[in-house]
């Protein structure tokens, strides 16, 4: 599973969470943090998904720009995380933009960002997805208890975005789009308003019956609950199109491998592949 990864923090910050969850996917990510140029080079080789999380458009050229919807085109995934550098969040600027246009969603003409110091529900969208447009994104997930978040997007899904989950504002029941993914079922293109990590993600960090603890890279883990786990990999899952497995050359197992001993003496938890991940919730 190749993944280009656009977004957030260097790693030991806000982008540990997504990290976290990559590596122990065994992904072979390639992480671009915000204060670095998307180049267009990076596009030479194919991704099965492509990932911007508080990433601006000043730092994507319009090649690169271009380059993301070839990749798209030729069936690659595509999401794009919400943040104060996402879609027209004041360091975001996507509106008018090449990205806009593969987006099932409208980015608005102002600030879009919607503050939720009381709290939001996060809920299942009105519309159920028909057969191939989300495959199992929900399984195993208590919506019974949904999490609580505290900011988001405001984005406006076009006639071929599908509201897969919303963000029901605890204050005055106000619906806000979440989740929105592009109806065909062979474009594996999504939007979510919310971030994947502090603060906006609220309670959603926390979401599950098990706390989890990932490792991100020597001397730096995350802690979050099995449900956000079981989610965001449903979610890359779906974006890969079900491609899990491990694509490492042997002398890189090898490293591998030396630091999963050094983790499972410190008690941590590891998924070689999607199998491992479902066993965790049986």
């Amino acid at each position: 599973m190749k993944i280009l990864y656009a977004g957030d923090s260097e790693a030991g910050g806000s982008a540990n969470y997504l990290l976290g969850i990559l590596q122990s996917l065994r992904a072979e990510v390639v992480h671009i943090p915000p204060s670095q140029k998307l180049s267009p080079s990076l596009f030479k080789k194919r991704f099965d998904a492509i990932l911007l999380s508080d990433f601006p458009r000043k730092q994507t050229p319009a090649s690169s720009e271009q380059a993301i919807l070839d990749q798209a085109a030729e069936g690659s995934g595509f999401l794009m995380i919400g943040g104060w550098g996402s879609f027209s969040g004041p360091f975001g600027g996507w509106r008018g933009s090449l990205i806009e246009k593969l987006l099932p969603v409208t980015c608005l003409n102002r600030d879009d960002r919607i503050h939720l110091p009381g709290g939001a529900w996060i809920l299942k969208g009105d519309s159920p997805p028909k057969r191939g447009q989300s495959p199992a994104l929900f399984q195993s997930l208590d919506f019974k208890n949904p999490p609580v978040i505290c900011g988001l997007n405001q984005i406006r899904p076009k006639k071929n975005g599908l509201v897969l989950l919303s963000a029901k504002r605890l204050q005055d029941r106000k619906n806000f789009p979440l989740l929105v993914i592009d109806r065909n079922p062979a474009r594996r293109i999504a939007t979510l308003a919310t971030d994947l990590a502090p603060h906006w993600s609220g309670g959603l960090l926390d979401w599950g019956k098990k706390r989890i603890k990932l490792p991100v890279r020597k001397g730096i883990q995350i802690e979050v609950g099995d449900f956000y786990v079981r989610f965001v990999t449903n979610l890359i899952k779906w974006l890969c199109s079900g491609d899990l497995e491990p694509r490492y050359a042997t002398e890189e197992l090898e490293g591998l491998d030396r630091l999963h001993e050094e983790e499972k003496k410190k008690g941590w938890i590891r998924f070689r592949t999607a199998k491992d991940v479902d066993n965790l919730f049986k």
